[in-house]
């Protein structure tokens, strides 16, 4: 995130902790990973009693949730009930006709089509190739369940859903297994995206490089597992493990790659 993107996010959030201090729970958007990390980063440094959630356990988009006094040491949405409130978060079901297989891109640009704001909506899970889950505010679910008819150039059927306590999505991720000669990030870029070591260098050194959703443009940094590597036109990458050496003294390395 550009330094103008943090001071916003951190701005929005000093606006949320004062509604707090005035005794409301203050909740935020859908925030994307990156956003969630600055967010969770800033409201700990600055001892804010919070949580975080997505709509189900796991979930790549969040919402924060900045609680007043009275109800310190909440850590999970179900609770909220007890004081009148909810996630405000709603789960949607989305079928298309079967004439056209959905994909995530084709959900999402329908849905920004209808010119909403990206931060009205969570993750959008696909269950099959013709069906998915929208998590999106609660404000605009109505609005969508009225006017949302097509994704693509498919007709789509919506209803409202309600996600079990178990729900979890199947991700799909690309294995890689390799050894590098050392932890440094620009080995392990190398690795992961298979570019000579130069190049994983060059693209560590121009920003292009996210570590654990911060920008790191360091070659030497020691890349310590687990963690998640982003990299400008190649994708995002689940870093395992970095361990058992070879006989050659070589990093053995596993990682995925988000699909």
């Amino acid at each position: 995130m550009e330094d103008k993107d943090i001071q916003s996010l951190y701005a929005r959030l000093d606006d949320l902790k004062g509604r707090a201090v005035r005794g409301e729970m203050g909740i935020s958007a859908f925030l994307s990973p990156r956003e969630l990390h600055y967010a969770e980063a800033f409201l700990k440094r600055q001892g804010v009693d919070f949580f975080s959630f997505g709509g189900y356990d796991g979930a790549e988009r969040g919402r924060v949730y900045i609680l007043p006094d009275y109800m310190e040491g909440i850590k999970d949405a179900e609770a909220l009930a007890d004081f009148g409130y909810s996630s405000h978060i709603f789960a949607l079901g989305v079928r298309g006709s079967g004439f056209e297989k959905l994909s995530h891109r084709t959900v999402m640009g329908s849905l920004l089509g209808l010119g909403i704001e990206r931060s009205v909506i969570g993750d959008i899970i696909m269950t099959d190739e013709y069906s998915a889950v929208v998590l999106c505010d609660e404000s605009i679910a109505d609005f969508l369940l009225l006017h949302w008819k097509k994704a693509g150039r498919d007709t789509i059927r919506l209803e409202k859903v309600i996600l079990s306590s178990d729900f979890s999505p199947k991700r799909e991720y690309a294995p890689i297994s390799d050894t590098v000669s050392s932890p440094r990030l620009d080995c392990v870029v190398a690795a992961v995206c298979n570019l000579s070591r130069e190049k994983a260098r060059e693209t560590v050194v121009n920003g292009a490089v996210e570590l654990d959703y911060e920008l790191e443009e360091r070659p030497d940094r020691e890349v310590v597992p687990p963690c998640v590597a982003s990299v400008r036109g190649y994708g995002k990458f689940r870093i395992l493990s970095l361990s058992d050496k070879t006989k050659k003294g070589r990093y053995r390395l596993q990682a995925e790659k988000f699909l």
